[in-house]
Parts: C-alpha cells; structure tokens; sequence
C-alpha cells in the first residue's frame, strides 16, 4: 500500500515537472514572440521617423522636385516592405494623373496598350518606359477611381480587380498592393502606390494604418515643398521683374532737356513693376529737337520689351529722317513683321525746329495732343490721321499716318498723354475723361509744365480716391518761353 502510493507521489511530480516545462517552453515562445514583435514594432517606427526626417528636410531645401518624389516613393517601399511603388501627381490643365517616379519592381497599375504588350515579347524594357511616362485619366481606371473617390484601398490581388481591364500582363497577377490619394485641405495633388508579390508579403490591417500615415505625411510634405518651391520661383520673378524694372527707368530721361525757347516736362507712373509706356527726347540734326510718347497695348514683360524696341528703333531713325511720320513709318516697317497679331503701339512725335518757328506731329493712332492757347485760355486738339505702330507692316501705315504743322506763341503749353489719363476709372467706374485732363491743362498751363504734370497727377489721385490706377501713365508738357 505505501509503495502504492509512493509510486503514485512520483508519478504526480513527473507530470507536473512535465507541466511545468512545457509551461516554462510556452512562456519562453511567448516572451519571444513578444520580443520579435516589439522588435518588429521598433523597427518599423525607426523606419518610419527617418522617412519622416527625411521629408522634413526636402521640404526646405531647394533640391530637385525628382529628388522629392524619390525619396517618398522610396520611403513608402522601405518603411511598408514592399517591393515597388509609384507616385503619380494631378495636372489640372490635362486633368490627368502623370507619373513622377516609377520604381524599377513597382508593378503596373494600369491597363496597358495591346501596342505595348506586343513590344514586351520582344523588348521587356518596353513595360518600365511606358510606366514612366504613360499619364492616367484622373476620372477612370484604378488610380482614377480611387483619386476620384479619394479613398485609399489595400488590394489582395490587383489582377482580380476589373478596373484594370481584361487583358493583363504576368506582373498584373498574384500582386497586393496598396493605393491611396494625396490631397491637403482641397487640393487634390495626386496617388501613392505600393506593391509587393502576394508570395513575398501580405499586407495586414497594421500595413494599412502605417501607409495611411505615409499617405497623411507625402501630402504635407508635398503641398509644403510646392508652397515654398512656388514662393522661392515668386521671388526670383519678382527680383528679376525688379531688376528689369530699374533698367527701364534708366531708359527713360533722368532729367528734363534743355531745350533754348521752350520749358519741358515728363513724367511716367507705371501701373505694375514694368510699364508699357515710354517716352523720350531726342536731339536731332541740324540742330532739332523731338519728343517722343508711346503706349503699348498689354502691361507686364512683353509690353517693357516691346518699350525697348521702340526706343532703339526711334533712337536710329530720327537721325536720318525730317519728317516724324517717315520716322514712324520707318519703325512699323521694321516692327510689325515681329509683334504679335494681337499687340500694337500708339505713338506720337514731335519735332521741334532749330529757331522754335514751327513745330511738327505724327500722330500713329494715340491720343490728339492738347494745346492751350495763352491768348484766349482755350485748348485746341492737334490730331493728324494715324494708324497705330504694327496693325499694317507698311503701305496701309504710310497712307494713313500724316503730319500736322503748327506754331506756339509765348505761353503756349503742349500736352501729350498717354490713354492711362483719360481712361483712368473712380471706384464707381466712370473715366476721368478727356474733358477734364483739358480743364487741368488750362487750369495749370500758366504756372508751367512742371505744374501741368503735378496739378493732372494731383487729381487723377483724387479721382481714384486712393486706388492704383489700371494703365501707365504718362505725360509729356512743352511751353514755349519766346
């Protein structure tokens, strides 16, 4: 009986010794499994943080846009395991999503051209060029449908979903992937993919809330680097707008001519950085003088060049002709053939003779010049037919413009102007008009040009009530002394 039970003891402790191995083996498994996790869970985070460390520094410097795209397709495929991914951002004008970086293993993720399966049984290189370059419409297909809905998804298998068509390649079958939309705030700005071989890896649902968290962060890191990519091209356009802007006032005259007979004032106001007005003076031959106002149609860059032109062109052909129609007409013929259809100048010219008998104008379609009379205080309009510099390329331009002669007495003022005078509009929008630059002209005439230009400025800024006004501006007074 004791031996019984003695032998029943020892039985009772070898199971529980068995017990408690295979407890101590399933804790130690446990313990190990929970290690790995962690490990795996560290790992992912470090991988995570050094994408994110990354982006934040691309974003500040002044690198690449490719080198952006790289380094988030790159990033996703390193921090979810994946084998290949592919950014595609959205170009609003051909509302298209155009492939930005395209990894060498990413598979295709869309439906591909019968062509294009053709060329890969003979070139398989074929594939990664047409994925390179091949643009998505933004409204169908598999990255068009998931931008539209904006909506990331995690795709078991990628051949088994009908929006990649009917007819796919080797590499379209057997592959998860995951696909989802960039977009900050409303501005959808493109996809990210990630793909992987479904031998190789399958996504979990963890997967899924680590690549939704890249999505968040690509989106951030690309609208800021478009921000501050698109500021730092605004402020190159700016600085170079403002250095062609002090090369243009160094074109117009630094101070007024002194010219013997007469008193002269100029003055230009652009109406943005660059103006598409000018004017100048000129000495010429035999001792005289011209005045020079243009306005070109259309403001910024292009309408400055084409200042410059005129300038040059004006600047060569006075010296060889009397008449100030024959030197407009000599500018339009080498003008017009280069203008474009939809620009032209207005122009007008007057020359001064030697002893201030006479003077001269041409007028090429721009405002009628306004003289005061100091005789009568009345203001007369000169205003010879003209057409304006490049609407013809020669012959209709030369029988159309023609001069006009004239004499001025002692007192005497002559205004050109510029349309951003008579055109400038209140905040009600009614025009300043060419009725009152002619009671300004007469109401400031008998103190001088000086006084013509700041009395006409003085109120085209009361008018605007402090607005900037839409036009250049630009005057030109003359009055004769003797």
């Amino acid at each position: 009986m004791i031996i019984a039970l003695l032998v029943l003891i020892v039985l009772l402790m070898s199971a529980g010794l068995v017990m408690l191995a295979k407890i101590a083996r399933q804790q130690k498994h446990a313990i190990a499994a929970l290690r790995a996790e962690e490990e795996a869970i560290v790992a992912e985070e470090r991988r995570m943080f050094h994408y994110l460390h990354d982006l934040g520094e691309a974003i500040w410097r002044d690198d690449q846009q490719a080198s952006m795209y790289r380094l988030i397709v790159e990033g996703a495929i390193r921090v979810t395991q994946s084998t290949g991914g592919a950014l595609y951002l959205y170009d609003e004008a051909s509302q298209q999503l155009v492939p930005r970086h395209y990894s060498d293993f990413c598979a295709p993720l869309i439906a591909l051209p019968e062509r294009v399966r053709l060329q890969m049984k003979e070139n398989s290189s074929t594939l990664l060029s047409t994925l390179r370059m091949h643009a998505e419409p933004a409204q169908s297909g598999l990255l068009g449908g998931i931008f539209v809905q904006q909506k990331t998804e995690l795709l078991p298998d990628i051949g088994m979903d009908p929006r990649l068509g009917e007819h796919l390649v080797s590499s379209q079958k057997e592959v998860t992937s995951m696909i989802g939309p960039l977009s900050f705030g409303v501005r959808r700005l493109g996809i990210l993919a990630v793909t992987s071989p479904k031998d190789g890896r399958s996504y979990n649902a963890n997967d899924f809330e680590v690549f939704n968290s890249l999505i968040e962060q690509s989106a951030f890191a690309l609208a800021n680097a478009m921000s501050h990519q698109e500021a730092a091209k605004n402020r190159m356009d700016q600085q170079e707008l403002q250095n062609a802007s002090q090369i243009q006032k160094v074109l117009l005259p630094d101070a007024d001519p002194h010219v013997p007979g007469f008193i002269i004032a100029g003055k230009n106001i652009p109406a943005r950085t660059l103006s598409g007005d000018y004017f100048d003076y000129l000495k010429l031959p035999d001792g005289r003088f011209g005045a020079v106002i243009a306005d070109v149609s259309g403001k910024g860059l292009g309408a400055a060049m084409i200042t410059v032109m005129c300038r040059t062109l004006m600047r060569a052909q006075s010296q060889t002709s009397a008449s100030p129609s024959a030197v407009l007409a000599a500018v339009n013929r080498q003008i017009a053939p280069d203008i474009r259809e939809d620009m032209f100048i207005t122009m007008s010219y007057v020359v001064v003779e030697q002893d201030g008998s006479k003077l001269t104008l041409s007028r090429a379609g721009h405002n009628a010049a306004l003289l005061w009379r100091k005789a009568t205080g009345k203001v007369e309009t000169i205003h010879p037919p003209g057409l304006g510099v490049g609407i013809d390329k020669g012959a209709v331009f030369e029988r159309v413009t023609k001069d006009a002669s004239f004499e001025m007495q002692t007192g005497d003022c002559l205004l050109l102007y510029t349309d951003g005078v008579n055109e400038a509009m209140d905040p009600k929008g009614i025009e300043f008009g060419e009725e009152r630059v002619e009671e300004e002209l007469a109401k400031h005439a008998p103190n001088g040009p000086k006084a013509v230009i700041g009395g006409i400025i003085l109120d085209l800024e009361h008018f605007l009530k402090g607005r900037r006004s839409h036009d250049d501006i630009t005057l030109i007074a003359i009055q004769k002394t003797a």
